[in-house]
């Protein structure tokens, strides 16, 4: 046999074959893009969570809370802070390092002191606004 009835006789993938594998890649990339643009893959996007681990305390007196936060991501700080509904600042610059940390943040909150000290004993939830666009929900048992 010579070469030119060898090309005759090869047999390739036939059109319709070709089509619906080239359909089957597109839709894959096209998943693919969708599910990084919407967040999906959380594990690639770079932005942990930060949450709350135990319990939590804040001194009615001092304003200090005493947290225990795990983050799982960057880096990020503590900006401020909501306690029933009053926004307040923090002191100083108190940065959340990724891994499991006990912080202490001193809030600076109107006259919501007057208010904490009716609630010694008992449990409050408060929020913590992250530089991250983030904020972490924390219940912490109020001290004297």
């Amino acid at each position: 046999m010579d070469m030119a009835s060898r090309r005759k006789n090869a047999r390739g993938l036939s059109g319709a074959v070709t089509a619906l594998i080239l359909v089957i890649a597109s839709v894959i990339i096209a998943l693919v893009v969708v599910g990084f643009a919407f967040g999906l893959f959380g594990a690639f996007t770079g932005q942990g969570t930060v949450t709350q681990v135990g319990t939590a305390t804040l001194s009615a007196s001092t304003l200090t809370l005493t947290v225990t936060l795990k983050n799982t991501g960057a880096s990020t700080q503590v900006t401020g802070v909501l306690i029933n509904g009053n926004s307040g600042s923090v002191s100083g610059m108190t940065t959340i390092s990724a891994g499991v940390n006990t912080y202490t943040i001193t809030i600076s909150i109107g006259s919501i002191s007057t208010t904490l000290r009716g609630l010694v004993g008992s449990t409050i939830s408060l929020t913590l606004i992250l530089s991250n666009g983030e904020t972490v929900t924390v219940s912490a048992i109020v001290t004297s």
